[in-house]
């Protein structure tokens, strides 16, 4: 069964943590930046400034650092795969997320958004098979959905991934996505 696979996505929260250690470690190195700036460029910001830049820095690093040893306590592992005949993805305590389906059964690939009296929603990333239903691709892990509809594209040409954004509207104009 390996042998079939075409695409092999897989990334565990150990794996991703090492970007929030990176991003905290940043946060630190942007605290020194400032006393840098100062040295080099003989000058002083206001101590207001200062203070709020690094309490700012310091909060958002610790929240960075909480973040990444959370992911490295709570083991999991998403995993994309790819073969001839099936598409699927395994996303870590979300089974809504997770499924498992067949290429021929793929009518495209889209984006879809919400729009309504608040605004705009968050994009959503994923497949749309043609029974109608939608299977979301989370990009938490930083998988790229581009690269999947490359491959499966290269299995079956007819599947397309239009730049559009399929929308849906709620309110007195309303519109469903377009299927």
């Amino acid at each position: 069964m390996d042998s079939e696979i075409i695409y092999h996505f897989k990334k565990n929260r150990k794996q991703l943590s090492l970007t929030y250690i990176r991003m905290g470690i940043a946060c630190w190195v942007y605290m020194a930046g400032l006393y840098g700036y100062e040295y080099f460029f003989e000058t002083t910001v206001s101590q207001k400034f200062q203070l709020y830049w690094n309490i700012v820095f310091f909060i958002a690093s610790v929240v960075l650092f909480y973040v990444a040893w959370w992911h490295r306590t709570h083991p999991a592992t998403f995993e994309a795969k790819i073969t001839k005949d099936r598409f699927m993805v395994s996303y870590p305590e979300v089974p809504e997320w997770s499924f498992d389906v067949k290429i021929a059964d793929i009518k495209r690939f889209e984006k879809r958004n919400t729009l309504s009296h608040a605004g705009k929603g968050i994009i959503k990333h994923g497949i749309l098979l043609k029974d109608g239903t939608f299977h979301h691709i989370s990009m938490n892990y930083g998988n790229s959905i581009n690269k999947m509809h490359k491959v499966i594209q290269s299995i079956a040409p007819e599947i397309t991934f239009p730049k559009k954004v399929n929308m849906k509207v709620f309110g007195p104009i309303a519109k469903d996505y377009v299927e």
